[in-house]
This record gives C-alpha cells, structure tokens and sequence, in this order.
C-alpha cells in the first residue's frame, strides 16, 4: 500500500482548483435561485390570471340558471346573489380578489348591486331584438399587483431587482399592474 503524500509535496494547482470549484458552485447556485424565483414569481400572476377567468365564466353560467321572468329589480338583485356566490365559493382568498372592474366601452352598462364587499359585473339590457329583449352579463374579478401600496394591493411574491431587472416585470396601465379576468355572456 502506498503511503499518502505529504502535504508540503502536494502540487500547488490542486488548492486553487478547489477554490474555483467553490466559485463555480456559487455561480451556478445563483443562476438556478434566480430561474427558480423567476419560474414563481410569473407563474403566480400567471394563476391569479387564468383563476379570475374560470371563476368568472362559472359565475356567468350560475347567472344563467335565474329565471328572467322576474321583476328587473329581483331580476338584477338575484343574478348578483348568485355571481357572488360562486366567487366567494371559489379557492381565492379575499384579499386575492375584488370586483369594481371598470365596464366595457360600448352602451349603458349598470353595476350589479354590491352583496358585500364589491361588485362582480356588470348588467347591459340588449334590444337587438325587441320581441325578446335580454341581458348582457358583464363578470370580472381584479387584483392590483403592484410594487407597493396596501397590503391587498401588493404584489404576493416580492420582486427581485437584478442587475437593473425586475423579476417579476409586469405590463402596467397608468402605473398600476392589475391582474383580470372577465367574461361576457348574453342570458
């Protein structure tokens, strides 16, 4: 058996090869910590987006099943009940969602009453065909998902600043990332 060689004999270039092991672990190490937040912090927006959408077209199809033989008055009431109920229903917290969408551009859209915090939608009577006059069905859940600002407003995963990049970047309107979903159905 071989006897092991001194230390004072060892060549010099293998101290420095274990140094820059050291260097290349920690390079490689921050490259995937930076893949890996980057892979959260966009899939998060990306859920709350995609979560909005199927709440809201559930919540649309829940709105289908009131009878329009109501009056307008219960008629709207009712078709709020049941929209709000299917979003409070959903797995989003409270504080991940919230209504007051702004309206679509085109004609006299009347909120739905609030039946508590915020209104989900909004209502348009079309008479494109006035032997059978109908609603329009306008639901829409946000979340603002800025930088800063209240707790509910907040982006949930912080942002990594990089290098002058910001993980993650977000479209913003008027300075203001929101999150949306809606959907518009004729009942």
């Amino acid at each position: 058996m071989k006897a092991p060689i001194p230390r004072h004999h060892r060549h010099p270039a293998h101290s420095r090869q274990r140094g820059s092991i050291a260097i290349e672990f920690a390079t490689t190490f921050a490259l995937f910590f930076v893949i890996l937040y980057a892979i959260l912090a966009y899939s998060l927006p990306l859920l709350l987006t995609l979560s909005f959408k199927e709440v809201s077209a559930a919540a649309s199809r829940a709105a289908i099943k009131v009878d329009p033989a109501l009056s307008p008055a219960d008629y709207l009431t009712t078709v709020s009940q049941e929209v709000s109920r299917v979003v409070e229903a959903s797995w989003l917290p409270a504080q991940w969602r919230n209504g007051n969408c702004p309206p679509p551009d085109q004609g006299a859209w009347q909120p739905l009453p609030a039946s508590g915090q915020a209104s989900y939608g909004h209502l348009l009577r079309d008479e494109s065909q006035p032997e059978d006059p109908r609603y329009i069905l306008h639901v829409c859940l946000q979340r603002k998902y800025n930088r800063n600002g209240p707790a509910g407003e907040r982006m949930i995963i912080p942002p990594l600043r990089l290098l002058n990049i910001s993980i993650p970047a977000l479209p913003e309107e008027d300075g203001e990332t929101i999150l949306r979903g809606r959907t518009v159905i004729r009942l």
